[in-house]
């Protein structure tokens, strides 16, 4: 299914596209690192070196610069009334030393706070208005939540990187803003993104404790699944595909909830894979004692947001209302 606004992952403009046979690496016969784990302890000390071993691949590319070094400094655009809530624009800055800043939508619920929060992810093409649009592949996702009584932040990574998992010390930087906020309640965060966003929700999520609930829409799949059709080599990030299966980064979340979105005809992630890598990933979830904090959502369409089980499962975690359409 082909929607406006967004270059999906798997057709993004920055793949060429060959062979996919021919193009694509194998699969690895071996992982450095894979979930093997019996017991709720093993799975936490696996839990623990897997997330090390992430974050010191993403620091490779990308050094991570502390705050007191570079300040977010966020600074935000004149409220804009929305009815159920207030709109700003907000930059901040990112992770770097050039003074390159990101723009986004900061949503601001009216009444009473602290409210709970989310971080609201687009993919490839996308942008902070993008999840705001009712009327694209995103279905207002970022709207829906503010409207129902979530501050939401919706940054704009509007340039494309050679790594998607380069942009993790701003996603980080992102909940930082939601974090320090007065109206937001800390213990009550939450993040949700379809494509790229859904693979930046499962880098932020596995690295992030204080997200407490991920919502992963058109990404999670197997590293065979990822390699079986063209996708964009962006996710690729050097020592990945050698580490573990990539539906098995997942597991750095549990035993906190996550939901996946899996479209049926999803042309960049095969609903085979997609199936696969939750049972996977529900096995591991059941080493962590947590079985029931894991589900997958399939329902007959192509590369988009849902909706129908990730704003009830928010909900229940976050202690929100997202409104309805």
């Amino acid at each position: 299914m082909k929607r406006p606004i967004e270059i999906s992952f798997c057709l993004a403009v920055f793949v060429v596209v060959e062979s996919a046979s021919a193009a694509a690496p194998r699969v690895p016969k071996q992982y450095e690192m894979p979930f093997v784990a019996k017991t709720r302890e093993e799975a936490l000390a696996w839990q623990a070196r897997a997330r090390a071993r992430l974050l010191e691949l993403v620091a490779r590319q990308v050094p991570r610069l502390s705050t007191q070094e570079v300040p977010i400094d966020p600074k935000l655009g004149p409220p804009q009334d929305k009815g159920a809530y207030t709109l700003h624009t907000i930059t901040f800055q990112g992770n770097n030393k050039e003074g390159k800043r990101w723009p986004g939508l900061l949503a601001i619920p009216k009444g009473n706070g602290p409210f709970p929060a989310m971080l609201a992810i687009h993919g490839h093409g996308g942008s902070a208005e993008a999840v705001f649009d009712p009327k694209n592949l995103y279905h207002g996702l970022a709207d829906r939540f503010a409207r129902g009584g979530y501050v939401v932040l919706a940054p704009s990574f509007t340039t494309h990187h050679k790594y998607a998992a380069n942009v993790l010390w701003d996603l980080f930087r992102c909940v930082d803003i939601l974090a320090s906020r007065p109206d937001v309640d800390k213990d009550r965060i939450g993040v949700g993104g379809l494509s790229m966003g859904g693979e930046w929700t499962m880098w932020i999520a596995a690295s992030d404790p204080r997200l407490k609930v991920a919502v992963v829409s058109g990404w999670m799949c197997t590293t065979e699944g990822v390699f079986s059709v063209p996708n964009c080599a962006c996710w690729e990030l050097p020592g990945l595909v050698g580490l573990m299966d990539v539906c098995e980064v997942h597991l750095a979340i549990a035993p906190r909830p996550v939901l996946f979105e899996s479209a049926e005809f999803d042309g960049c992630f095969p609903i085979r894979f997609t199936r696969e890598g939750f049972q996977r990933i529900r096995a591991g979830y059941k080493v962590f004692g947590a079985e029931e904090a894991v589900a997958q959502d399939i329902w007959p369409a192509g590369h988009e947001w849902h909706g129908a089980m990730a704003y009830p499962t928010v909900d229940k975690v976050l202690g929100g209302h997202a409104a309805k359409p």
